[in-house]
């Protein structure tokens, strides 16, 4: 049988974005930044083969122009198989531009498959 990906959720806290990007989610941020671009992670092919679930935790910075910098994965479930995709979806993110970079942002996604 053959399984449709659900784009991977991401839970973010305080997005107003029309994109499937927008479950709420306690965030440690030490600064609110409005975002602007969120895009969301692939599923890893060897994990949507496997019906491999889970979800990564991610903490980084923003820079003074929006950009995301820093990013590091700081929990993941299971380890090393989403890991990638997530940093690689953050890193692609962008934040309106503020006075100077913010740190203390973290956010989770869950990659969940519908059958």
């Amino acid at each position: 049988m053959k399984k449709q990906i659900l784009s991977a959720l991401v839970c973010i806290s305080a997005i107003a974005a029309p994109i499937a990007l927008t479950a709420p989610a306690a965030a440690n941020n030490t600064t609110t930044r409005e975002s602007v671009e969120l895009v969301a992670p692939e599923y890893p092919r060897g994990a949507e083969r496997r019906g491999i679930e889970g979800t990564v935790r991610v903490s980084y910075s923003i820079d003074a122009d929006g950009r995301v910098v820093n990013a590091e994965v700081v929990e993941a479930t299971p380890e090393g198989v989403f890991d990638r995709a997530a940093l690689a979806a953050i890193e692609a993110w962008r934040y309106a531009p503020a006075a100077a970079q913010t740190d203390g942002h973290s956010r989770e996604l869950e990659f969940r498959l519908n059958d």
